[in-house]
């Protein structure tokens, strides 16, 4: 077990970051289960690096807020290696063609970047550094932190939850390894750790509106999916990550 678990968490960082794991694993349903339950593992990392450096610039130099959102957004998307950014950029090309579902799917596996795909890339990108601007003064670290770790929470709960779009691809094949209810059960114990340490630390509103708003989003995001697609890729889960790291992070200028 505790194998299968420390091999789950190693293909957490090799399919989820840029973070070099040199190691063959087994591509099997413990070990792909075992890696959708870590993936808050990501999510803390990510969190706790970004945290790290906000206060590291923020009260150590004399750097302003603006340069240290860059900083801050740019090495979260390093980690990442830009995977979820690339994701954000094709569903806006494939959602914003306004094809069939069939056509949809096409456009999102074309490598190309289009104009809708690249404008909804700069929004994003500029939307982040902008509300980490609002933010690094005043904000919690530790709410900075729990971010990722929602955001991915998520990403493992739409993945056992939402039926794939396409039979092929590496998230489908993902998708069909699944022990759901072990990873539901997983991503419940997560969510109780993440709730328990952000009302400790950050009060009680800010855990509740981080329940509620990761709760909608998910369930919102779940059925435009399966309207828009007819269910979810690794390129819609992408870029669901992206979408609700922003809308956490913009959520928390409600509470500095």
């Amino acid at each position: 077990m505790a194998n299968r678990t420390f091999e789950g968490l190693l293909l957490a960082f090799q399919f989820f970051s840029s973070i070099p794991v040199h190691k063959e694993i087994a591509v099997k349903k413990p070990q792909v289960t075992a890696m959708y339950s870590l993936l808050p593992v990501i999510g803390l990392v990510m969190g706790g690096a970004a945290s790290a450096t906000a206060w590291l610039l923020r009260d150590a130099t004399d750097i302003g807020p603006l340069l240290i959102a860059f900083v801050i957004a740019s090495s979260l998307w390093a980690m990442t290696g830009g995977l979820h950014l690339d994701g954000l950029a094709d569903t806006g090309d494939a959602y914003f063609s306004y094809r069939s579902k069939a056509r949809r799917l096409e456009i999102m596996g074309d490598p190309r970047i289009g104009a809708f795909g690249a404008m909804v890339l700069i929004f994003a990108i500029v939307g982040k550094i902008i509300v980490f601007a609002e933010l690094i003064p005043y904000v919690s670290l530790i709410a900075l932190a729990a971010v990722p770790v929602v955001s991915r929470i998520g990403l493992s709960v739409l993945s056992a939850t939402a039926k794939p779009a396409k039979t092929e691809g590496l998230a489908a094949y993902f998708q069909r390894l699944i022990d759901r209810r072990r990873l539901m059960s997983a991503m419940s114990a997560w969510s109780l750790l993440v709730l328990a340490i952000v009302f400790t630390f950050c009060g009680w509103a800010v855990a509740l509106a981080f329940l509620i708003a990761a709760i909608i989003a998910t369930i919102g995001y779940k059925k435009w999916c399966d309207k828009n697609f007819g269910g979810v890729t690794g390129d819609l889960l992408g870029a669901y990550a992206e979408g609700m790291e922003l809308l956490l992070w913009g959520m928390l200028l409600f509470f500095v």
